[in-house]
């Protein structure tokens, strides 16, 4: 039912011609671009998203990443161990969230509430509760039509990009 009230707020969406962000043509840019021109939207794969490092989900466009949405949901609900702090890095960046609409804010908080009744023991391995509750704060903001989610200070999301640092040099 998560996964059918995604697909039912992006489902306007179309297939953008150009992922990336702006008109940089560099060698990691049209990387990224080809990656994600090759992905199935339904069906986005793991190895290629999982690494901090190298994600081409964050060079994308906010069109790309609301066209991928509801396969970037059903990805963390299927491997939430490895891709939560991901997505969540996703789903709370300002410009994201700004493009959001009330209906897809509302649809990726009952992705988050799921997340947290039935993938606790995830989100405490990855240490991404914290990180959860502040995207669902900035997710309700959008939901209710505030365009000025509130930006978190600095310090804030220390303990996720620790982890995400940790495991992106474990990685290497």
């Amino acid at each position: 039912q998560v996964i059918a009230e995604v697909q039912q707020a992006f489902a306007h969406i179309q297939r953008p011609s150009l992922f990336i962000r702006g008109t940089c043509s560099c060698e990691e840019c049209m990387e990224h671009e080809a990656e994600m021109q090759a992905f199935d939207p339904g069906d986005l794969p793991l190895d290629k998203l999982d690494n901090p490092g190298w994600d081409p989900i964050c060079f994308a466009s906010n069109h790309a990443v609301g066209y991928f949405m509801p396969g970037l949901v059903k990805l963390v609900l299927a491997s939430a161990g490895d891709y939560v702090d991901q997505f969540l890095f996703h789903a709370e960046q300002p410009e994201r969230l700004t493009a959001f609409t009330p209906a897809q804010a509302r649809a990726l908080i009952e992705v988050l509430d799921f997340l947290l009744v039935h993938e606790g023991v995830a989100l405490e391995n990855n240490l991404a509760v914290e990180d959860l509750s502040r995207a669902r704060e900035k997710l309700e903001q959008q939901a209710a039509g505030n365009s000025e989610s509130r930006e978190a200070s600095p310090g804030i999301r220390t303990v996720g990009a620790r982890k995400r640092q940790r495991r992106f040099l474990i990685q290497r």
